[in-house]
């Protein structure tokens, strides 16, 4: 039998990325489903299609050429992260095209604003410049467009490479995949893995669609929020955001057997997005009714200190701000807390749902005279929003362990110092249902990743101050919903932008969404890594033409 011919480099990459290409196709294809109850939306056919057939054609180009017939080598140092940079590219681009074909007379989208709704819709932030809702008149193609949103927000939250991983097999698959800042490993497996994790993301969208459901949400809108919720999204199909089913409290709407109950919507949606947000390594401790393993875990502990704290404080501050607004104590102190305890999960699982736009009295920000819920709360979200989620779940951030890490450590210095000199203490965490002596090399890389971190977040920050649209305060809390794949804002990005100061802030946000969802690192890798490729096939190139300069001397 005849060996294969081995690929590798970029040949390899390529190849790679053809496959997903071809899957990310299809993909992209499916929100044309939707058209079955919806004919009279057929115009959004075209767009899709279009997108579509180019990603398949391009991809079944780039398999054959470099892939068909050839044994792939194992990866070099960084070409998983060059891979997984190119995927998230292509898939972000991929995503936008819809909306840019359709844009002008059919929808407002230019391109700025298209790959701004697709890299927030693929890194599950939330941030938005979608203006055609299904409660917006003369929309085009809402429920398509719509579904489209929020089946990347579904795919971009369970993780991207995921798809891809479980069809390169075990070798490229596990890099591909932890390159994606994945630690946590269900089964040995990739493929296993992969089929364990969409199925227990399938089984809570599942569940939580019944529950809006029967909370008065109509299916189509229950399916879109539910899968948003549990990929730590915030992409609504309304207009008004969550808040908009207060407007709609008590009535039935597109033949519901039950009237819309807002709070048991907003209670439906937190409790998807707290699932959403702790990893999955813990949720099989869940299924398999292990309560005390999971309830003892660092990150759960954490989630509880941090969540009480945050929600008190919070609430001091907007009761303070309301009762400063009125010039009295007459103000709805239940609302008010209804309203803090939604945007502090909100924002501590990197969902970025909102409520307080139409149909409630207060806001996050004093907008037309409304009630503010006061700058604590604001601050306590930009916060909670730069720490992110659990590591290995569908959030992002600088993510709860490695903070625990780091205060751990921090406490061992401290703890180290003050004790005898003779005495060794070990530094212990509990982490997956065993007690765990934190090493130095973890200790260091979550210390590290960090700085990286709030380096890119200042910044950021500092580029978005040069624009009108921003102070320090809107942009540090803007910069630091997109870092964190939050998707809550203080700006209207739904505006058209009209020059080069005025669309910049969606190429730096769109950047700052994809650094979060990498965990920034891999693509600092991947530019990395092709320079030194660039640097020594120069090389390569010089010293061969030396060699037939000395040939004919």
């Amino acid at each position: 039998m005849k060996a294969r011919k081995s690929v590798s480099g970029f040949r390899m990459i390529f190849g790679f990325l053809g496959v997903f290409l071809i899957l990310i196709g299809f993909l992209t294809a499916l929100p044309l489903i939707i058209l079955i109850p919806y004919p009279e939306e057929v115009g959004a056919a075209l767009p899709f299609s279009i997108t579509a057939g180019s990603d398949i054609v391009i991809g079944l180009i780039l398999y054959f050429l470099f892939l068909f017939k050839r044994h792939p080598e194992k990866f070099k140092r960084h070409e998983e992260s060059q891979l997984l940079t190119l995927i998230w590219i292509f898939a972000i681009i991929s995503g936008a095209m819809p909306f840019v074909i359709a844009s002008g007379s059919l929808i407002n989208m230019n391109f700025s604003k298209a790959i701004f709704e697709s890299a927030s819709s693929y890194t599950g932030t939330g941030l938005t410049g979608f203006g055609d809702y299904i409660d917006v008149y003369g929309a085009f193609a809402p429920h398509v467009f719509t579904y489209h949103r929020s089946q990347m927000q579904f795919i971009g939250g369970v993780g991207l490479v995921l798809l891809v991983a479980s069809i390169l097999g075990a070798n490229a698959g596990v890099k591909l995949y932890v390159s994606e800042g994945h630690s946590d490993k269900l089964l040995p497996n990739i493929a296993k893995s992969a089929k364990l994790i969409f199925g227990i993301y399938i089984l809570y969208s599942f569940l939580g669609t019944i529950a809006l459901h029967l909370a008065g949400l109509p299916w189509f809108e229950a399916v879109c929020t539910s899968m948003c919720a549990l990929s730590g999204g915030g992409m609504s199909p309304r207009a008004g955001n969550i808040g908009s089913y207060r407007l709609l409290e008590g009535t039935k709407i597109d033949g519901c057997f039950f009237p819309v109950n807002s709070l048991a919507v907003e209670i439906v949606v937190m409790v998807l997005v707290v699932l959403g947000m702790i990893s999955f390594v813990l949720h099989t401790f869940i299924l398999r009714g292990k309560f005390k393993t999971f309830f003892k875990d660092c990150e759960t502990v954490y989630i509880a200190i941090t969540g009480f704290i945050g929600v008190v404080v919070s609430y001091l501050g907007a009761v303070f701000a309301a009762s400063a607004t009125l010039g009295n104590f007459d103000f709805n102190g239940g609302q008010i807390f209804r309203d803090v305890i939604f945007y502090v999960v909100g924002s501590f699982t990197t969902s970025g749902f909102a409520v307080t736009g139409p149909g409630s009295s207060y806001h996050l920000i004093a907008v037309d005279g409304a009630i503010a819920l006061g700058k604590p709360l604001l601050f306590v979200c930009t916060l909670l929003m730069l720490v992110g989620a659990g590591a290995g779940s569908t959030g992002g951030g600088i993510k709860q362990f490695r903070l625990v890490i780091a205060i751990k450590e921090l406490a061992h210095s401290y703890k180290h110092r003050m004790s005898a000199s003779n005495q060794i203490t070990p530094n212990l965490i509990y982490r997956y249902g065993e007690v765990r002596e934190i090493d130095d090399e973890t200790a260091k890389e979550a210390k590290n990743y960090i700085l990286y971190y709030l380096g890119v977040f200042l910044a950021s920050v500092t580029i978005l101050c040069f624009n009108p649209w921003y102070n320090v305060e809107s942009a540090a809390f803007d910069v630091a919903s997109s870092m964190g794949n939050v998707g809550l804002g203080l700006i209207d990005y739904t505006v058209v932008p009209k020059s080069f100061v005025e669309f910049m802030p969606f190429w730096v946000l769109s950047l700052d969404m994809l650094l979060g969802r990498l965990e920034i690192m891999p693509i600092f890798y991947a530019i990395r890594n092709l320079r030194e490729e660039a640097a020594y096939q120069l090389e390569l190139k010089r010293a061969a033409k030396a060699e037939r300069q000395t040939i004919i001397e």
